[in-house]
């Protein structure tokens, strides 16, 4: 019952989670969007114990929609909490607007598979590299954002990035690549060794 529920209403949520993206992305709306998620991101940080000022870094992690979220909180969280903030995008379907000066990194995980993510970033025009000026732009000019292809992995469905029935040659299913290679950059911020087999450019 749960796996016909699960591929029935996977589309409907995705629908309606796009519906929220776009009131995020809106000019209108997206200063206090942004700044009441960092806000709440960093009062649950503080609550757990982070001390502002620590170093120690903050990775707003995102998958599909939760990209613009994401990319949105980054000035709220770096003038709270003045702590490094690496954003991890696993398919990231946002406007390209938020300022992403104050991010140290933001590892783009993606596919040629994944449909969802090409539209978004022929959709918003604040991905397309003809507006310089845009947060998404500055960023990559700035040297921010590193690719890490997770072919062949789709969007949505059985071969999703987070798909634990799909496998790949090495043994590993699509669920299991995409954890080690959030794992992999987080430890890499901290110096340890870890290797990915996702390759970067």
């Amino acid at each position: 019952m749960w796996a016909w529920l699960r591929r029935h209403i996977e589309l409907p949520l995705f629908l309606h989670d796009v519906m929220q993206i776009f009131v995020a992305a809106d000019h209108r709306y997206r200063p206090l969007c942004n700044w009441a998620v960092g806000s709440q991101i960093a009062t649950q940080l503080e609550l757990a114990g982070y001390r502002p000022d620590s170093g120690v870094p903050v990775v707003p992690l995102s998958y599909s929609g939760g990209a613009q979220v994401a990319t949105g909180a980054v000035e709220e969280l770096h003038t709270r909490l003045r702590c490094p903030v690496m954003v991890i995008t696993l398919g990231g379907f946002h406007n390209g607007a938020n300022d992403l000066t104050h991010a140290e990194r933001v590892h783009q995980l993606t596919s040629a598979h994944d449909r969802i993510e090409r539209v978004g970033s022929r959709l918003f025009p604040q991905r397309r590299r003809l507006f310089r000026r845009s947060g998404w732009n500055r960023a990559r000019r700035a040297g921010k954002v590193t690719i890490h292809r997770l072919d062949p992995a789709t969007h949505l469905g059985p071969r999703s990035y987070i798909s634990a029935e799909e496998h790949l040659p090495d043994g590993r299913s699509y669920l299991d690549r995409t954890t080690d290679t959030v794992i992999a950059l987080v430890r890499a911020r901290h110096g340890a060794p870890a290797a990915t087999d996702a390759p970067a450019s």
